[in-house]
């Protein structure tokens, strides 16, 4: 992220950066991860959106409704992030079983 690459500069300007730190730099720069675009904020559209699928399970969607907004972003976007319907499957599968027990994603 931007505020992460400001603090390896505010450390390296300091001389406050360990070798550890730069080794993990390096790391994220060979395998892409320095210069990855941050992912697309979720919408209120793509809540609305797992919203109305979930509306079917009960009590998964009362519970996914009363969650804090944060907490339905992380399962929208881990609903979203799917690559494939198979996996979108799984994934509904997956919050139902979390949501009826009213636990967070993770």
């Amino acid at each position: 992220s931007e505020k992460n690459k400001a603090l390896v500069k505010s450390l390296e300007e300091q001389g406050l950066m360990t070798d550890f730190g730069r080794e993990k730099i390096q790391e994220a720069k060979n395998n892409g991860q320095w210069d990855a675009p941050k992912p697309a904020a979720i919408t209120d559209e793509q809540i609305a959106c797992l919203s109305h699928l979930l509306e079917e399970y009960e009590p998964a969607f009362s519970n996914f409704q009363n969650m804090s907004l944060s907490v339905k972003k992380t399962y929208t976007r881990a609903y979203f992030d799917a690559k494939t319907d198979v996996g979108r499957e799984k994934r509904i599968v997956w919050m139902v079983d979390r949501l009826n027990k009213n636990l967070k994603p993770m």
